[in-house]
Parts: C-alpha cells; structure tokens; sequence
C-alpha cells in the first residue's frame, strides 16, 4: 500500500474540510486544473467537539456545500475524495526491531508503540502505514497516519446522508505529497523536499524515487527563527543517519501566507513555489490557489491518480 493510499479510481470531486467551512472542487485531469469550486462556511452550532479536540461532523456541516457541487455539476455527484487538516491527525515514522506477519498485528503493534511515543492519547485512533527505507541502524521504519476514529466515523456518516460516498480520506500533506510525486521527483533529478505548511501544522519531507524517505509533522507555532531550526535539524538527520547524498530540490506550498515560511540561509537550495507551470496546468490555475491554499491538495489527489 501506499501513502495516502490512493485508490485506482480517485473522484474528480473533492472536499476539503477546514476548521471554518469546507471548500468543494471539481478537479479537471486535462489539461489539470479545475472545474469549478466553492468555499462555504459552516452554519452555527453544525460540528460537535470529539475527545481529541478534532471536529465532529453532521450532515448538516456538509449539506450546503455538497447541494451547490451537485448543482454546479448538473446533480453528478455521488462519490468524492476528502482532504482534511494535518493538524486532526499525527503523522510519523516509528521504528521498529521486527514486525509480524499478519497486518492486522502490526496494526495493533504500531498502535501500542503510539500510545508509548504519544502518552497523552487516550482516544481510540485509526491509522494507517507503510514501509520506509530502512536506517542506517538496520531498524524497520514506518510511516505512520493516525487520526481520531470518532472524527473520521462522523466525516464518513455526514457524506453517505448526504448523498455522497468517500472514496478516499487523506490528511493534506499526504495528498500533496502522494499526488505531486510522479510529476516533482522527475523534475528534482534526486532526493528532494517538500515543504508544507497548513493552519496549525508544519510537514517537511524528503522524498527519493517517488516515496518518503523522511517525514516531520510539527504544530505551525513556532517563530521563524525555530521553524529554521527544525529544517536544519531535518537536514542533518537526513545527511548523517539516513545517509543523504544532498537535495536537488525543496519545493514549497504555504497555506498560511503572512510570514516567511523557510528562510533560504536554512535550506541546502533555492525553494520552488510548487505552482501550475510545474505540471502545465491550466490558466488561472495559481490565483485559484492563492485565494484557496487547500485547493492545491484537492488537486493533487486527483491528479496522482491519472
């Protein structure tokens, strides 16, 4: 399987969901770009609280904005991908001496080793992974997605009583990151980065040969400075113990505009905005994206399953 696990045939549909509304995109492989797409708010009093502090979903939070994609769409909407924020889930490798054969075993060792690495989870989690390169150490190495079952459970409810099967549930880094790869690993000629940051959460990975080699999800509350920092750090790990032969290329997506998301002095090379030109898209394609950062996610979940 693979990171975020995309399944053969991705709808051309996709609902991102924020912590104010959710934004509906219908996405267009050729030439790449969209459709159409609409941000609407969600109506007072239509999430609930979970355990965690993630949302809790009704058909109610959803229900305008899926009658305006379906009116949009001439009523051709009953299956849609969603995008949610990297801040509702915890993403990040684990390392292991051995596994077992039976995945649901894993499952069940990757969820322990969770709740030793993350004491202070008590809800019950769904998660999902896959097999990294190896350490230098010889260690087993996983990347691991977890998020609140109960938030998840809702997203998927509200959706089916409205009408609309989910065919995939991805946190937005992982989209960004699954979705973009075939086109970016090329253009990089080498290992690269790439540099995501979404309202509360901060995600630099480096990839090789179209999967992670590195992942490190941090809260998005640091200053400059410590952003800087953690890149640095990031770097250091990756040249010294995963034995890194350098980065051909960082690119960067900042769905927090404002401030500066990486200074230069912090990386090995020039960052590229990761833009429409990189895949020839279609006109306009980047000032829809200004206006709506997570449309670029929304995209690329479509796009990587071409």
């Amino acid at each position: 399987m693979k990171i975020p696990f995309l399944a053969p045939v991705v709808p051309s549909h996709v609902f991102c969901l924020m912590a104010d509304g959710v934004t509906w995109a219908k996405v267009r492989r050729d030439p790449p770009g969209f459709v159409d797409s609409r941000h609407i708010a969600y109506p007072p009093n239509a999430l609930g609280a979970g355990s965690s502090g993630t949302p809790l979903f009704s058909r109610a939070a959803i229900a305008d904005v899926v009658d305006a994609g379906r009116k949009l769409s001439g009523g051709r909407l009953s299956r849609a991908s969603v995008v949610f924020p990297d801040s509702w889930a915890r993403i990040l490798p684990i390392d292991f001496d051995t596994l077992p054969e039976s995945e649901e075993a894993v499952r069940d060792m990757v969820l322990w080793k969770l709740k030793k690495l993350l004491p202070g989870i008590s809800e019950d989690l769904s998660v999902q992974f896959d097999e990294m390169p190896r350490t230098g150490d010889g260690e087993i190495r996983l990347l691991v997605a977890a998020a609140p079952t109960e938030t998840l459970r809702s997203i998927e409810q509200a959706f089916e009583s409205a009408g609309v099967r989910v065919g995939l549930l991805a946190p937005a880094s992982l989209a960004l990151f699954e979705g973009l790869s075939p086109v970016l690993g090329p253009l990089a000629g080498g290992d690269y980065g790439i540099l995501h940051r979404s309202p509360g959460s901060l995600v630099f990975v480096i990839a090789r040969d179209g999967g992670p080699v590195f992942f490190r999800q941090r809260p998005d509350e640091e200053s400059d400075e410590d952003q800087d920092q953690e890149v640095r750090m990031s770097l250091s790990y990756y040249l010294e113990k995963l034995h890194g032969s350098g980065l051909s290329a960082v690119y960067v997506h900042d769905g927090v505009p404002g401030r500066e998301l990486a200074s230069t002095s912090a990386l090995p090379v020039r960052p590229t905005p990761i833009s429409g030109a990189l895949f020839s898209a279609e006109r306009g394609f980047d000032e829809r994206v200004a206006a709506r950062p997570e449309l670029l996610p929304a995209f690329a979940i479509v796009f990587g399953s071409r």
